[in-house]
């Protein structure tokens, strides 16, 4: 027997599957625990590497990336 789908979360189990990040930004690698949380308006994902043992939140920025560029 299947649980009931609570379908007041629906839409933010979709928004979850669509944003949590896939890669790490350290070695590109598959990331093996992107948990979401929101602090104050800003969702994060706090994420974690196996291949390369990165760990660190995400924030999304929305439709347009910003960052720095890394010092050489």
């Amino acid at each position: 027997m299947s649980t009931p789908v609570d379908r007041r979360f629906v839409a933010d189990a979709a928004a979850h599957r669509r944003d949590a990040p896939r890669f790490c930004p350290h070695c590109a690698g598959d990331l093996a625990i992107a948990t979401e949380f929101w602090e104050a308006e800003e969702r994060r994902f706090y994420c974690s590497c196996n291949g390369c043992g990165w760990t660190g939140e995400i924030t999304p920025t929305g439709a347009m990336a910003t960052g720095h560029e890394p010092e050489h």
